[in-house]
């Protein structure tokens, strides 16, 4: 990696990140991975506001690996794309070998937070990105897929966001949604599987004080569907996860 427009940031897997049986939590990965984004960002002018935020619509992971304790490993982040008011960030895990163990593409558009109206990515801010694009970076995941639109009618369980939910907006933390979804799967499954792709579709946040219900639904072995409802019956969020049995669990 020698392009100036993509940043590396460390990670470690430090000790109170990680999970009973010592690997990284996903979700704090995400978060480390959202971070490194938002510090890309910032730095070249087009980052986060007091008066303007970046929305997620969509996003893909690809997992090959999940890092373990002490692994040090480093997060590389680029922007792919900029069209129709929206733009496409890449991010990627590897190793200190430079093998890539996690990539994640994200579409985010860019909202005024007082009127929640879209900003449009043709003014000074999409000039500052247009400089930046790195349209031909290799990445493991070549697009967002499509997600599969099974319906989902039962509803597994509710939940009322808590303090640890919201974000800065006073709305559900985008990540928070799958540590719900892990906290409602079995112990045991959790244990013995690792998530390898997970696929987002991010349709109306959910308040602070507003109940969701989650849906889940096996389509296959290893295979699910998660349909997040707003306590209007409107759609929150859609999640299509896959998980792999651990190794040496088999």
């Amino acid at each position: 990696m020698n392009n100036k427009n993509i940043d590396r940031f460390p990670f470690v897997g430090e000790t109170f990140l990680v999970d009973s049986i010592g690997r990284v939590r996903v979700t704090t990965l995400l978060n480390a991975m959202f971070s490194a984004a938002n510090r890309h960002a910032e730095v070249r002018g087009f980052g986060a506001t007091s008066s303007l935020g970046w929305v997620i619509a969509r996003m893909a992971v690809h997992i090959e690996r999940i890092p373990i304790q002490r692994e040090f490993l480093h997060i590389e982040t680029w922007i792919r794309n900029l069209y129709h008011g929206f733009t496409d960030r890449c991010v990627r895990l590897v190793d200190e070998a430079g093998n890539e163990l996690a990539s994640m593409i994200t579409t985010f558009a860019m909202i005024d937070l007082k009127s929640r109206s879209a900003v449009d990515l043709n003014g000074d801010i999409g000039v500052a990105m247009n400089g930046c694009l790195v349209p031909d970076e290799p990445l493991a995941l070549r697009r967002i897929p499509s997600i599969n639109r099974t319906p989902v009618e039962d509803v597994t369980f509710r939940r009322r966001p808590h303090y640890s939910d919201i974000d800065i907006n006073g709305h559900m933390n985008s990540i928070r949604y799958i540590d719900h979804i892990f906290d409602a799967m079995p112990i045991d499954y959790i244990k013995s599987h690792d998530l390898t792709d997970i696929v987002v579709a991010y349709m109306q946040e959910g308040a602070a004080t507003e109940e969701l219900s989650y849906g889940i639904k096996q389509l296959g072995e290893n295979h699910y569907i998660v349909q997040v409802t707003k306590e209007n019956g409107n759609p929150s969020s859609r999640f299509e996860m896959k998980f792999a049995p651990r190794e040496n669990s088999r």
